[in-house]
């Protein structure tokens, strides 16, 4: 019997272990990236800062942050990436600036749809919305600051409205960076 009730105890103290390490894992950051884990659909985002203009990446330079793969023109931009990730990675984990102030969850277009401010990257659904939030930037800004967290949380527990281009053709277009992966 005394081998019966530590059996029993054991097992649960087995899965609430695991339940307990399956919580702590809960709390991954939620980046916008391809079904394959690609961040940025595969552009560099030192790029943005360094030559001005969006650059496909290259798997040969390539790392990990934030449990996603991150793709470079370059050595040189990957190892700067390195030195400090937080500083290049687009705001809100790369999901619509526009969105997020506005409490959702959208696509974003790398290629028009992007801004430096302050000395970060953010990017947008697309060029005109790009625009648009240029037009009350400092306003916009505080307002998706202030909502990432609830936005983010949101995304972990599939609380919060999220837009696909593919859902919104009329609003937007979609880029072939967009297109599902084949």
């Amino acid at each position: 019997m005394k081998h019966l009730i530590l059996g029993a105890f054991c097992a649960l103290a087995i899965a609430f272990g695991s339940t307990t390490a399956q919580a702590e894992n809960y709390t991954e950051e939620v980046v916008n990236s391809t079904s394959r884990g690609l961040a940025m659909d595969g552009f560099d985002p030192v790029a943005y800062f360094a030559q001005g203009k969006p650059a496909k990446g290259d798997q040969a330079y390539r790392a990990d942050h934030k449990g996603r793969t991150w793709l470079f023109a370059s050595a040189e931009n990957r190892d700067t990436f390195l030195t400090s990730p937080d500083s290049y990675a687009p705001q809100n984990n790369g999901w619509c600036a526009w969105a997020v102030a506005h409490g959702y969850a959208a696509e974003v277009d790398f290629i028009d749809g992007w801004f430096i401010a302050d000395d970060k990257l953010y990017v947008t659904w697309s060029a005109d919305v790009k625009e648009r939030f240029l037009k009350d930037k400092d306003n916009l800004l505080a307002q998706s600051k202030a909502n990432w967290d609830t936005v983010h949380n949101g995304l972990q527990d599939g609380t919060v409205k999220f837009v696909a281009h593919s859902q919104r053709p009329a609003l937007g277009f979609v880029h072939p960076q967009q297109l599902p992966e084949s």
